[in-house]
């Protein structure tokens, strides 16, 4: 920092002091400037009339001179600024450069500056301070508010506390910052009280002002300055050869900021890309972009030196002071811009998402205050609360300078981004005084439709209402060319608006009209060049070829493009301009597009993006690349960075937390050619570090928006395309890495990836397909009306309505309880509204099937109702207004005739509930109004049952000219006149929902006296002559083609095709009708009463042939005659998409623009769009075989409702889908649709031999019901005894009439409750039925309900213990298989625990046991106990198993189900003995495999169950034990040998025996064996020393004792074993007691061996 005096403070942007020490080619020599003084004293005070030379004859602005100041009593240098007249003579004011003074002297006491004076620097040099703008309070005229914003001129306030701080400071320090001209920016600190104050902080803190960026105040701070520190003249321009230059200035005096050319690149191209909001970015990085400000304009003599140290001070490292951004933002900047300092070609700033290319830049417009634009425009914006957006701001300076305008942003279809500056424009007739005196326009504004065209004029319309005249035109000319001969302007035009159709055809018919045409103007440029392509070249060369003459040089030539989307056709906007081109692109991702960035598709699993990454980067370069990856987190940073380092790649990694400046300067660093320099960040930081110059982006993460998207892109924007400068760019791409997780997102940015002509895989487009499918069956939307009225909808990928036709929603309504809105035939109609020109909503009078035939009334019930509402309300009780309304609810009307209306929408809360005004729909004349509330009568139930008598009507084959969405409201107006409440005759050619296609409608007139009727006029005529309809031939052919692909029968009008000879002849498979089930697959499900199967027998043949054909139809693809054209009934060839497989279809419709036909394949039964492309001409060998799809319907099963349940297919799809099934022909009939044989057949499953139906599937997921035929085959009628009709039978078969019927649950819940009183508490009753389990078996695979399911199951339980006999009715009825299914698909307690104790009774039957084993009962049984289950269902199992053990058959299979551990677990969560008893029981029939004999002992069973431990005796040899078993009629025993230890484990009549030895000394557990000896078990032990034990356990053991009958075998000088060796080594023997693991002492008289 250097050291300055303050001199004189003039405001807080301008101040003047001396700096006299501290820098060598700064600081003064004090002496020099006193001999300076001495000599010009010397020289000046002599007497100088008598030097003529020093006297100035002639005095000028500007001029160095020497004058005597009085008040320093010396003579100073000084430059002339100004001559003031005072009496006779003049006064010049001089300002003295080395003490910062104006003063005023005489004119004749000026004297000539002597050079040599001169050589010194002035020594007083002129300060601004750095990077902050003046702020003031502002009064808004316009908004009539005042706010706090950015000013032109410091407040008083602030130019006081300057001064005052300046006074009381003690030393005063600077720090050079920037410089510009004769002016220093610094960053001044004072000294005050012994603390350093910044000022240029302070004045922030204060809101004396606000920071701003370094080139703005370069820019603009002469222009904030006030006028005492500077001094300029006027600018004049005299040689100005466009008069739009000249126009600058008088359009920005007095609203505007002056623009200056000082500062700009004259020739050079400058880039501004800006983002759209504030970001907290780190201080190093925000300093180091500061210090990036490039060259300043270079200034002669004093300035030099001061510029050289300004220049070297730059390099220092900044920290960013963060002052504005805690302090709170007095004003709202995201309305102020902040333009980016000028920069060698790019300029890339953070403040608003702007890509600007332009050869002179223009500083954007921050708020309306300095909008160029005049102030009427301004006060009308400003009350419809409007401002400048951040395009805007850039679109109006360019405009309002004639610039060329190329815009695209979001709001592209905005007008207001040209209006407003190009009515300023037109506001100045001078600049249109040299154009030809015509009524012609001086400007066009071409628009994409005639409904945008009326919203523009309503817009300029608005917007001049209140100021200035303004005239303007709107052209739309239809086909009739006299209409275009015929155009009238309004008398002096300004303005025409149009659409390319119209101004095409004005231009056949006025070849002048261009001729004071000076602005073009393209709305929505995007969308025209798409619609219009031919017009718009058409028109914008005949706008070349007018402007480019001699005469129109001095004369606007401004062309004006503004759209939503970038197109390549656009490029010949900016390279064929005139005039100086203005580029402004606000979408990043447009400005990519721009820039020719390439967008390359990578598909990849999600699992291998890393490895796809690292195959992208393999390549090399001869130039430098900088490569930007974007990741989602910082953990995927690293893991990426890992990936590269170990590949060699040179990577960057920046993420939070990491030093940005650090980053950028490895980033920004010097390379050699062909490195390539990797950056892996994510979406923040990328932000935050402000690349610009990377060559390369890869999205390893999805991009979740397309503003994110763009700000990736923005990175590149160096190496972007510049369409105005010519010039070599490095080649930019963009990679997006997809994985099948991202797949859904790519939908948004599919539109804009065909844009950029990337290729994008076929399997992308399969996927997007799908789910616009899924779309379309969304059939809770409305149909297009597009597609009803003209056949097809243009904007299909955006539309929201639906384009599907619903057979159910779309079927013809009814008018009445007995009349159905006709099909066919005649109508008299009567139109009550008219919505446009060919659809219309009124009332249908009469219809007749044949023209010949009598009409027959339809309107007889309305007229019966108004009739019946008039005499209703007659009384005047019942005229009362309603209290109360409800939305969409029907109320009565009155005006002329009492009417029916619908409540839309109700007034707001604030407005009086009676008076104030509600919106209502006429239901039986469809138009809507506004009415008071008090005007809503009460409309009783009996006047709501008729229903809406509105029906829609569209006039046929007839659509709007210039591929019009919309009508032309003069042609809608016209037909309205004409039509409105005047009767009209038609025929019908289709009806759908409420909706009637007509052709023709005609208007009739009658003539009485000739008895005749003569034809007045047709609609479709009309609107065809009117010159703004055009014929639309295939409107119906394609709305037939969607009610066909429904399943509505319509029959082709006007069709003359008729199918191939072999196409009837050709034969179907058949299924036999002989009682016997035949094996089937379904092929294709769409509901029980439409599917198709495929006979198995003929599945190798199937196979075969199409073997045959796809061989043959791939040779003979190439051959194929491009002039083939199937036709609808054909059989051919298409290409299955899905199998890769050529098959055999019949066309059964065709949409030849579209080039689809769609085709049914006729061995499988499905329906499909193929390509004509994909169709080949049907071969003879294909020939061989009949169609294979067998067209069915399912007996026993019928609908519920109206329509079938849509889950059903997905649930037959689900359970037997590609699963082998047994048909059984019931009923056959003839299709005569589909010339084949339709099949009534029962369908079974025998996978594991339970032969489920798929009707009893389909009834038991109450998704059907059964049939009375079926019902009477489960449950005959002809059975019941006596006509019992309280019987089991009569009981079951109501309950099965039940089934499906969602309003009789609580009745089948009392029937069923009825049947199991009947079995449990009068089982006499039913005794002498025979049959009752068959019945009640059948019964409950039907059932839904698990409470029914659970009594069904009680009863059935109950009736097959007592007649044990009729078990084999549960065999035949499959009654095991049922409840293994319900066990196996039930979550429910209650019939989980049915269940299981019904398996555990009917598992005591023998008879059963094979059904068990084949419906693994015992495993699922076994899963449950392995469950977490309440307490009474893992009991209910136990109990199951136990029953059913008692067969040896069961034991193996439930010991691999690995239980015992499950089984040992439950013994301790239950103290119940019967319980105990059953898990015992499991446990003694599982104790025949050693396996289960350790997991019952590591699961602690022997401590638990001590009563079974067996006795054992023991006697013992020198090398071996013997272990005798006291156990009789042992059935199993295991016994496991360890190093120490023996298990055994027996079974006894139903007792598990168990014991776990630990032993004294060490076995041979290889020579150890277990033998049954006389009936008992005998454990022989070898030991592993020779040597006799004092004992055989180590703990000791009541239930183990030595065998005294084997003492006489003892040696006779060995001592028992049960004395210890102490007595042999002297040591006294001590008897204790001792106690037993049970705690207890033991006694004399227990008969262990340690009592001896």
């Amino acid at each position: 920092m250097i050291q300055i005096v303050i001199i004189k403070v003039e405001d807080s942007g301008c101040f003047w002091g001396r700096i006299p020490h501290g820098f060598s080619d700064l600081a003064e020599n004090e002496n020099q400037y006193e001999r300076l003084e001495a000599k010009m004293n010397q020289l000046y005070h002599r007497s100088h009339e008598e030097l003529e030379e020093i006297k100035l004859p002639v005095l000028e602005q500007g001029q160095i001179c020497a004058i005597y100041c009085h008040e320093l009593r010396c003579w100073c240098r000084a430059v002339l600024e100004s001559l003031v007249p005072s009496g006779n003579s003049y006064l010049a004011e001089c300002f003295l450069v080395d003490h910062a003074k104006h003063i005023l002297v005489k004119a004749k006491d000026v004297r000539r500056a002597v050079d040599t004076f001169w050589k010194l620097p002035y020594r007083a040099k002129k300060f601004n301070l750095f990077g902050i703008q003046p702020m003031t309070l502002n009064f808004n005229v316009c908004e009539e508010k005042a706010i706090i914003g950015p000013a032109k001129r410091w407040d008083s306030a602030a130019i006081q506390y300057f001064q005052k701080l300046s006074q009381e400071s003690q030393t005063a320090e600077a720090k050079l910052k920037d410089f510009a001209g004769d002016t220093i920016a610094v960053q001044l600190y004072l000294t005050l009280k012994d603390e350093k104050v910044c000022l240029n902080d302070d004045l922030v803190a204060k809101m004396f002002a606000h920071y701003i960026s370094p080139k703005k105040q370069n820019l603009a701070e002469s222009q904030t300055s006030s006028a005492l520190c500077r001094k300029k003249e006027t600018p004049v321009k005299n040689n100005v050869d466009y008069k739009t230059l000249a126009l600058w200035s008088e359009i920005l005096e007095g609203s505007t900021i002056e623009e200056q050319s000082q500062g700009f690149s004259g020739q050079e191209s400058d880039v501004q890309c800006q983002q759209g909001q504030e970001r907290n970015v780190s201080c190093e990085h925000m300093s180091k972009q500061t210090s990036k400000t490039p060259s300043l304009s270079h200034h002669p003599t004093s300035a030099e030196p001061l510029q050289a140290i300004f220049l070297s001070e730059m390099h220092s490292d900044e920290k960013m002071r963060l002052l504005q951004f805690l302090n709170p933002d007095p004003f709202n900047t995201k309305r102020v811009l902040h333009p980016q300092q000028p920069s060698l070609k790019i300029a890339f700033d953070r403040w608003s998402g702007v890509l600007v290319h332009a050869v002179n830049k223009l500083t954007p417009c921050s708020s309306m205050e300095f909008a160029p634009i005049s102030l009427d425009l301004k006060k009308e914006l400003c009350k419809k609360n409007i401002s400048p957006d951040v395009v805007q701001s850039y679109c109006w300076p360019a405009i309002s300078r004639g610039c060329d305008l190329v815009a695209v942003s979001r709001q592209g279809d905005d007008p207001l981004l040209y209006i407003p500056p190009l009515l300023t424009f037109l506001q100045f007739p001078s600049v249109y005084s040299f154009q030809p005196k015509r009524n012609l326009p001086s400007a066009i504004i071409v628009c994409p439709g005639q409904k945008k065209a009326h919203f523009v004029c309503q817009v300029l319309s608005d917007l001049t209402k209140f100021s200035q005249r303004f005239n303007l035109s709107l052209v739309l000319v239809g086909q009739d060319p006299e209409e275009s001969k015929k155009i009238k302007l309004v008398k002096g035009c300004d303005v025409v608006v149009t659409t390319p159709h119209s101004l095409v055809r004005v231009l056949k018919t006025h070849c002048l009209f261009f001729i004071r045409l000076g602005h073009l103007v393209l709305d929505t440029v995007d969308v025209l060049f798409d619609k219009a392509m031919d017009e718009v070249t058409t028109i914008l060369q005949c706008f070349r070829e007018a402007t480019n003459v001699p005469e129109r040089l001095s004369t606007p030539q401004q062309l004006i493009a503004v759209g939503k989307q970038w197109r390549k056709e656009m490029e010949i906007l900016v390279k064929e301009s005139h005039s100086d081109p203005y580029v402004v692109i606000a979408a990043m991702e447009e400005a990519a597009l721009y820039g020719n960035v390439h967008q390359i598709v990578q598909l990849c699993l999600d699992h291998e993006k890393t490895s796809q990454l690292l195959t992208i980067l393999d390549f090399t370069s001869e130039v430098v690349q900088k490569t930007v990856i974007l990741a989602n987190c910082a953990e995927e940073v690293d893991h990426l960075c890992k990936a590269l380092d170990s590949n060699s790649n040179f990577c960057i990694k920046a993420h939070e937390g990491r030093s940005l400046s650090q980053i950028m300067e490895q980033w920004n660093n010097k390379f050699s050619p062909g490195t390539h320099v990797i950056l892996v960040t994510t979406d923040e930081c990328l932000q935050a570090l402000g690349i610009t110059d990377a060559t390369n982006v890869i999205h390893y993460s999805f991009p979740s928006s397309q503003e994110i998207f763009g700000t990736r892109l923005c990175c590149m924007v160096d190496n972007f395309k510049n369409l105005i400068i010519e010039e070599s760019t490095l080649r930019t791409q963009s990679i997006i890495i997809m994985s099948d997780k991202n797949a859904p997102q790519i939908v948004s940015f599919l539109q804009y990836l065909e844009r950029t002509e990337a290729k994008i895989p076929t399997e992308l487009y399969k996927f997007i397909s799908n789910l616009n499918d899924k779309d379309d069956n969304c059939y809770d939307k409305s149909l297009c009306k597009y597609l009803k009225a003209y056949g097809i909808c243009r904007d299909i990928k955006t539309c929201a309505s639906r384009h599907k036709i619903h057979p159910n929603m779309d079927k013809p309504r009814r008018l009445s309880d007995k009349k159905c809105l006709p099909s066919r035939g005649y109508v008299e109609i009567i139109p009550t509204w008219v919505s446009n020109a060919s659809i219309y909503y009124g009332r249908i009078i009469h219809h007749r099937n044949k023209w010949e035939n009598p009409p027959v009334s339809l309107e007889d019930d309305y007229l019966t109702l108004l009739k019946d509402m008039a005499e209703y309300y007659m009384d005047e009780n019942h005229q009362k207004p309603v209290e109360q309304l409800k939305l969409f609810a029907l109320y009565a009307l009155q005006e002329k005739m009492y009417c029916r209306v619908q409540l839309m929408a109700l007034p707001p809360q604030d407005q009086s509930t009676v008076l104030s005004n509600a919106e209502v729909k006429y239901i039986d004349s469809g138009q809507t109004g506004r009415v008071m509330q008090k005007q809503l009568l009460e409309l009783p139930a009996k006047f709501q049952l008729l229903p809406a008598q509105i029906v829609e009507f569209i006039v046929s084959k007839v659509k709007p000219i210039d591929h019009e969405k919309d009508w032309n409201p003069q042609v809608s107006r016209f037909i309205k006149q004409k039509i409105s409440n005047k009767s009209l005759e038609a025929k019908i050619v289709l009806a759908l929902g409420n909706t009637l296609w007509l052709h023709p409608v005609v208007h009739l007139s009658k003539l009485p006296d000739l008895k005749t009727t003569i034809l007045d006029y047709n609609i479709r005529s009309e609107i065809m002559n009117s010159g703004f309809g055009a014929d639309n031939v295939r409107h119906i052919e394609r709305v037939q083609a969607l009610c066909r692909e429904a399943g509505f029968d319509v029959p082709d009008e006007d069709s003359s095709q008729e199918e191939l000879s072999y196409g009837k002849d050709l034969e179907c498979a058949i299924l036999e009708n002989d009682g016997n089930y035949h094996s089937v697959i379904i092929s294709e499900f769409y509901t029980p009463e439409c599917f198709y199967l495929q006979a198995i027998a003929n599945q190798e043949k199937l196979r075969a042939l199409e073997d045959e054909i796809n061989q043959q139809a791939t040779e003979k693809q190439d051959h194929i005659p491009s002039s083939y054209m199937p036709i609808v009934g054909d059989i051919c060839l298409a290409f299955c998409t899905t199998k890769k497989r050529w098959r055999r279809v019949k066309i059964m419709s065709a949409d030849y623009s579209n080039n689809n036909c769609h085709v049914l394949f006729v061995d499988f039964g499905s329906y499909s769009w193929i390509s004509i492309n994909k169709i080949q001409p049907l071969m003879k060998a294909a020939l061989a075989l009949p169609f294979q799809a067998i067209c069915c319907s399912l007996f026993g099963v019928e609908r519920v409702g109206k329509n079938w349940n849509p889950e059903i297919k997905e649930l037959i799809w689900t359970t037997f889908q590609t699963k082998e099934l047994q048909a059984k022909v019931i009923e056959q009939s003839r299709n005569e649709s589909t010339n084949s044989e339709y099949y009534h057949v029962d369908l079974q499953d025998p996978t594991n031999g339970c032969f489920i139906t798929l009707s009893e599937c389909i009834i038991s997921r109450g998704c059907g019901r059964g049939t009375p035929a079926a019902r009477n085959q489960l449950f005959p009628e002809e059975a019941l005894a006596n006509g019992q009709r309280n019987s089991i039978l009569c009981l079951c078969s109501s309950l099965y009439a039940l089934l499906g019927d969602e309003h009789s649950s609580s009745l089948r819940i009392s029937l069923v409750e009825e049947l199991k009183n009947l079995v449990l508490h009068h089982p006499a009753e039913g005794l002498s039925e025979s049959g009752c389990l068959r019945y009640l078996c059948r019964l409950l695979r039907f059932l839904s309900t698990p409470k029914e399911q659970a009594d069904v199951i009680v009863a059935m339980t109950h009736k097959a213990k007592t007649q044990v006999q009729d078990y084999n009715e549960i065999n035949e009825e499959r009654g095991i298989y049922v409840l293994v299914s319900l066990l196996q698909g039930t979550a429910n307690s209650e019939l989980q625990e049915s269940v299981c104790i019904a398996l555990g009774i009917l598992g005591k039957s023998t008879d059963l046991y094979s059904s068990f084993t084949d419906a693994n009962a015992l495993k699922l049984l076994c899963d449950l106990l392995k469950m977490p289950v309440q307490n009474n269902i893992w009991q209910a199992v136990i109990e199951a198993l136990a029953e059913l053990l008692s067969s040896n058959r069961f034991c193996e299979e439930v010991e691999n189900q690995q239980i015992v551990s499950h089984l040992c677990a439950k013994i301790h969560q239950s103290s119940e003995d019967k319980v105990l008893e059953n898990i015992l029981r499991v446990l003694c029939h599982l104790t025949g495999r050693a396996e289960t004999v350790n997991l019952m002992l590591a699961n602690g069973l022997e401590l638990t169950i001590n009563s079974f431990h067996p006795e054992i005796k023991w006697h013992q040899k020198d090398d071996h034990l013997v272990l005798n078993i006291k156990l009789q009629n042992v059935t199993r025993h295991s016994c496991r040998f360890d190093h120490c230890k023996v298990i055994f484990s027996a079974s006894v009549d139903a007792k598990l025996y168990m014991a776990d030895l630990e032993l004294q000394g060490s076995i041979l557990e290889g020579k150890c064996s277990c033998i049954i000896k006389n009936a008992e078990p005998v454990i022989t032990l070898f030991k592993e020393e020779r040597g006799t034990w004092s004992s055989l356990l180590k703990l000791k053991n009541p239930n183990v004792t030595f065998d005294f009958n084997y003492f006489e075998e003892m040696p006779d000088d060995g001592t028992l074993p049960i004395f210890t060796d102490m007595r042999s080594k002297g040591h006294p023997l001590v008897l204790e007691p001792i106690v037993d693991e049970w705690n207890s002492l033991t006694n004399d008289y227990d008969s262990s061996e340690e009592d001896y």
